[in-house]
């Protein structure tokens, strides 16, 4: 079931993309049968019109059902499941010379590094947070969190849709949803008693995104912080 629901955070864009594309094709197809049942003149062209009506209705509500289901997989479902089970961990294995005696670390998988090369960030562009706007005022970039935490901040943009409070680890653009909302909030709780000890401890991004009413992202806001145990 983790892996199920880490493929749909994982390609949450390319599903809707992919989902988006069919939509149009198929309410194409839709229109055509439309106009094709309005002017038919004979009971078995007017059927056949019929038909082909009632498969591209039939794809627009299957599309519709799908994309539906990835929301709530990806907004309800991963979040009630603990993080980890949701955030890639790299497997190591390790390996030793006969000869030297060195021990070789060594990626899961057909690749093989053979220098230390360092992992992709996720990228953190500061003017993406705008104030009384889009932005996360508590916690500040940079700072330790353990155990439960409130996340406070601000979304009140023009025409807005929803937003979306999201983390993913610092080395990769894996992003775990934990909050979504269609309410404005002006520096208040965005996310309520999260429980970061469902986090392993590391280094991590928080994201705030927000989505007009036309259906557009805005540019998310992100900060860093890094995860800690909580202390005994």
């Amino acid at each position: 079931m983790a892996e199920v629901l880490r493929f749909f955070v994982q390609y949450e864009a390319v599903l809707y993309f992919l989902l988006g594309l069919a939509g149009i094709l198929y309410f194409y197809r839709f229109w055509l049968a439309w106009q094709e049942v309005r002017e038919a003149h004979y009971g078995l062209e007017r059927q056949a019109s019929r038909e082909r009506l009632n498969q591209a209705a039939l794809m627009l509500f299957a599309m519709l059902v799908i994309a539906v289901g990835v929301f709530v997989m990806v907004t309800f479902v991963a979040t009630s499941l603990p993080a980890q089970d949701l955030l890639a961990t790299p497997t190591l294995s390790l390996s030793m010379d006969t000869q030297t005696g060195a021990t070789t670390v060594t990626p899961a998988g057909d690749e093989v590094l053979a220098t230390a090369t360092a992992l992709p960030t996720v990228a953190v562009n500061p003017e993406a947070c705008v104030p009384a706007q889009i932005e996360i005022t508590d916690p500040e970039p940079g700072e330790s969190l353990s155990g439960s935490v409130s996340i406070i901040g601000t979304v009140d943009v023009t025409n807005f849709g929803f937003y979306k409070f999201e983390v993913a680890r610092a080395e990769e653009e894996l992003w775990l949803t934990i909050q979504a909302g269609r309410t404005i909030i002006r520096d208040d709780v965005l996310v309520e008693n999260w429980d970061t000890s469902r986090l392993p401890t590391g280094d991590y991004v928080l994201q705030l995104v927000v989505t007009d009413s036309s259906g557009s992202e805005l540019p998310p806001c992100r900060i860093p912080v890094r995860i800690e145990a909580p202390s005994s």
